[in-house]
This record gives C-alpha cells, structure tokens and sequence, in this order.
C-alpha cells in the first residue's frame, strides 16, 4: 500500500532541499563580508523547514511539541543571523560585536527557553491540541501575550535588517541596488505566513504556511547570489572606502546638518579641536569653532597645537539632497602652516633681492666705472670684469622676477598673438646684446591664443640660450614654426656646442641637487613657461648644435597649412 505524504509537509520539506541546496553554493563564501551571517540565516531556514514538515508528520502529542524547539530556535536565530548579515554587509562590523547583538542574542535564547518550557508554566501559549488538518498534525492553541511580544522584537529585529539594507539601496547606486532590494524585501513573504498564524485568521490557522512561503524567500536570495554577484559587489567596500578615504584625505573634514550641528567628522578634526570624536557628535560648529562662516568664501582660522601655533584655510561646500534642497554642509580644514610661513619668506627674500640688492648694485656698478677710467690698464680690465658680472647678477635677478611672472601665469590672461611679430620684437635687443644672427622663419600669418608675457620670457631665454652660446665665428639662430590643427610647433636651432648632457638631465628629473644642478635659470624659465602654456618642449643636441622644439595649443590663425599665405625669411 503506498504511502502519500500530505502537500504542507511536502512544501516545507521542499523548502527544506532548496535551502540546503543554497547552503552548498554559499559554503564556498564563508569569510566573505555578511557571508557567515547569511548562512546562519539559511542555515535557520533549513532547520525550521524540515523541523515544521518532520513536525506536520507527528500526531503524538509529546513529539509533536518537541519539534517546536528547533523550530522556535530557527525563528528567534533567523532574526539575529540577518541582522548580523546586515550590518556586516553594509560595512557596520563593529556593530556585530556590540552590547546590544549580545543582549539580543541573550534575550532571542531565553525566549526559545521559555518555549521549550511553556508546558511547566504557560506563558507562550495555551490548550496546546493536535487537530488533523489536510492529512497532518495541525495545532489549536491560545496564544498568549508573551508570544505577540516574542513576534513584535523578532519582527522589529528583522526589520532594522532591511532598513540597513534599504539605506544601502538608497546610498549607493546601481552597483549594491538590485542584490541589497532582493535580500530586503526575501523575509516579507515569510512575515506573512508568521502573522496569519499568530492571529489565528485564513482558511488553515492550525497551520503555520511561513515554511511553505520560504521558496519565495529562497528565489529573491538566490537572485542576489547567482545573478547580482551578492559576496562579490558588496556595499561594505564602499562604506569602507567612503570613510577611509575621509581618514586619509590629510584633512580636517566636518559634516553639519542644516542646523549647524556636527553629525560626521574625521580623527584630523578631531586633533584639530583638540577634542575626543565621539565628543564632539551632536555639537553645534558654532560653539566649537565659531569663526567659521558657512555662507563665507577664503577663510581661514588659527589654532595653538602642541605649543605652537598653526593656521588652517577654511574650505565650506553645500550639501543637497537628490531634488537640491540644502541639508547641511561640508567643512575642510587644511593646514596651511608651512606654506604661510613660506610665503612670508619668499616676500621678505624677494623684495630684499629686488629692490635693497638691485639697488646697492646698481651703486657698485657705478663706482666701479669711474674707478676703471682713472685706474691703469690692468686694473681697469679686472673692474671691468666685476661690472660685468654685478650686471650678470642684475640680470639673473629680472629673471628671477620672469620666474614669479610664470607661477602666477593664472591670472595674467590671455590674447591672440602673432607669432612672427613676436620674433621680430625680440631679435634686435637679443643680438644687440649678444650679437649673431637671428633668422625668423615663422609664418607671418600664424596666431595663438596665450599669455603674452610667458611667451616672450619662452623665446627671450630660447634665442638668448642660442646666441650666448652659439659658434665662435658668429652665433646663428633660427626659429622656425609650423601649424598643425590647433596645436603650432617651434623649432629654435643654434650652431653652438650644445647644452651640457647634465644641465639636460636636471631639467629631465625635474631637481637640481648639490652634485647635478644648471648653471642658470634660463632653461627652467623655458621648461615652467611652455607648462604654463600648455604646451611641451624638448631638447635634442647634436654635432652640428642644438634644436630646441616647443609645442604650444590655441592656434587661431594661419593660412600658411593650406598654402596661401607665408612668410619670407627675416634675419636680423
């Protein structure tokens, strides 16, 4: 005679395969954030579905209530394992092993206890009978209070789950969305079943159907795991990332809310306020650091800090929620102590080198020509030698003043420029001074928009660095260009030595040390200048002298590409 096993047994024992089925693909995972957690979460599944289809079987009276403590165990353990699963997987480990998951590990024991016991004392429920219902041992009970408050902290338990994974829903894009939804929402079809038993309403209330329900758990979970890389994309990471990244930003970084109270910082704030972290949550900025305006631009405050005192700019940006309405604001602290000091020596240096030195040689200089005229030969050609070279550091400090020029090339603008009349502008001074030739070969029609002062200091040091040290019958230097789309290409080429191999190799490392350094500024002028640009420039020196090509963008005008306008060769 064959035996049937009745279909609520068969749906819970179904449920049953189909979790240990999961259990066997999520074991490979175990370490994974949230993944230990999550297999207890199936884990209790598994027990509560064959438990429930085992207990369905068991007319008996006795048997039929010993099955309820793994399934109360199951129900109580599933809260805890998911929420567990829901603060690790978002990235809030630490709240894993906090006092409140023990107290509710503590208090979801005490409750299946006090299961396991209901016959001693009663308080769960009540007239606990077996009434056969569709072929198994349903069961009539009264339940009582104790179980209503079991179920509400239970509830309540799995529900913070989902709001945590709801909020990652929400926080991180597309990335975490559909696997983070589907695990949120898998324990409602179960809630359900839980609630149609416990209020005793529906065609079967000696049936608990949350076991039949789990399939529809199982099928949202096993979505996030096989199709949405569930352990391999998990919000953890960015939560992780988002905060350690404010750690290691350098910064002071402070989170106020829309009332000025500090809801987020990192430990450099902390330092800065000289205060413990957790202290300074909930306060208003105001009482704080109250020179900080959120509505001002360019600020900065100071700060006495292990007996010195230490000077921090003051960055604010708003933030908004998704429609743009203001919900609070950023505030960056950064330490600005070394450059301020930097500066305050640089301006000191700087106008001691431009204004008291420039001018005491400027006097020496003089002395020295009235004293060459009336001194003999031999003295006055050693005076001559020490104007000459007073006037060589007069020089190297206008190019220092060129330096300046270039590293605030931001605010100096920009214009369209012709290109050859720039040539032909710096020739006659250049040669004059150096002598040589200067052969402009760049097309008369060809224009760039840039910064006039940074180009001039660009081609002065180029055609300067060719005629100083260009050949011994004469220096010569050409400049040729030629337009390329948006982009002009130059070529300054002297008939000199070429440039010394380590001078070449200084400007390549981009750092001059004791032992490798150049012997001027010329050539850094020219590197930081075609950078200001936004152009390149190369160096390449050979037997028959130096070719010297700068890249530089905004072309704006030439007709020399398509062949109907160039310049003739202009020589000075």
């Amino acid at each position: 005679m064959a035996v049937t096993v009745p279909w609520p047994a068969i749906g819970s024992f179904v449920a049953g395969v189909i979790s240990l089925f999961f259990l066997r693909y999520l074991w490979p995972y175990r370490g994974e954030k949230g993944a230990n957690y999550f297999i207890g979460v199936i884990g209790c599944v598994t027990l509560w579905t064959v438990s429930y289809g085992l207990a369905l079987l068991a007319f008996e009276p006795t048997l039929r209530f010993a099955f309820e403590i793994p399934i109360w165990l199951a129900i109580n353990g599933s809260a805890v394992f998911f929420l567990a699963f829901a603060f690790e997987y978002t990235g809030r480990t630490g709240a894993v092993k906090s006092t409140l998951m023990r107290g509710l590990v503590g208090f979801q024991l005490l409750m299946t206890a006090l299961v396991a016991t209901n016959p001693i004392h009663g308080l769960v429920w009540s007239e606990y009978d077996i009434e056969p219902v569709a072929g198994v041992a349903g069961v009539a009970v009264t339940n009582e209070p104790l179980l209503f408050a079991m179920l509400l902290i239970t509830g309540m338990i799995t529900t913070a789950g989902i709001v945590l994974l709801a909020d990652a829903f929400a926080s991180y894009g597309p990335l975490y969305r559909y696997q983070t939804l589907a695990v949120a929402v898998s324990p409602l079809p179960v809630f359900a079943g839980i609630l149609l038993w416990a209020f005793q309403v529906g065609p079967v209330p000696q049936l608990n159907l949350a076991p039949l329900l789990f399939p529809v758990h199982l099928g949202l979970d096993m979505y996030a795991f096989f199709r949405r890389n569930m352990f391999e994309l998990t919000p953890a990471a960015r939560r992780a990332g988002n905060q350690t990244a404010i750690d290691d930003l350098g910064l002071g970084v402070v989170i106020v809310d829309d009332d000025t109270q500090i809801i987020n910082l990192n430990e450099t704030a902390a330092e800065i306020f000289d205060r413990e972290k957790r202290a300074l949550l909930g306060t208003p900025l105001e009482n704080i650091c109250p020179e900080v305006d959120l509505a001002a631009t360019d600020q900065r405050i100071q700060r006495r800090s292990e007996r010195r005192k230490r000077e921090y700019a003051v960055s604010v940006s708003e933030i908004t929620d998704s429609s743009g309405t203001p919900i609070g604001h950023t505030v960056t602290l950064q330490d600005i102590t070394v450059e301020r000091q930097r500066e305050q020596r640089l301006a000191v240096l700087n106008r001691v080198l431009r204004h008291n030195l420039r001018n005491d040689l400027n006097v020496a200089t003089g002395y020295l020509d009235i004293a060459a005229e009336d001194a003999d030969e031999e003295i006055g050609e050693m005076l001559s030698v020490a104007s000459r070279n007073i006037e060589g550091v007069l020089e190297l400090g206008e190019k220092a003043r060129t330096v300046e020029r270039t590293l605030e090339s931001d605010e100096l603008g920009t214009q369209p420029i012709e290109m050859a009349a720039v040539i032909d502008e710096l020739t006659p001074k250049l040669t004059e001074e150096y002598g040589g030739t200067v052969e402009n070969r760049v097309p008369a029609d060809l224009m760039i928009e840039t910064n006039p002062q940074l180009l001039e200091s660009l081609f002065a040091n180029l055609i300067e660095n060719g005629l100083e040290h260009g050949g011994e019958d004469g220096p010569a230097v050409t400049v040729d260009g030629v337009e390329d789309g948006e982009t002009a290409q130059f070529e300054v080429h002297d008939d000199g030595p070429g440039i010394p191999s380590h001078e070449l190799e200084v400007l390549k490392e981009g750092e001059e040390t004791d032992l490798e350094h150049g012997s001027g500024i010329g050539l850094w002028i020219v590197t930081w200048a075609s950078a200001a640009l936004g152009g390149e420039v190369d160096f390449e020196t050979g037997p028959d002298g130096t070719t010297v090509t700068v890249q530089l963008p905004g072309v704006v005008g030439s007709t020399a590409a398509d062949g109907t306008s160039t310049a003739e060769s202009r020589s000075a």
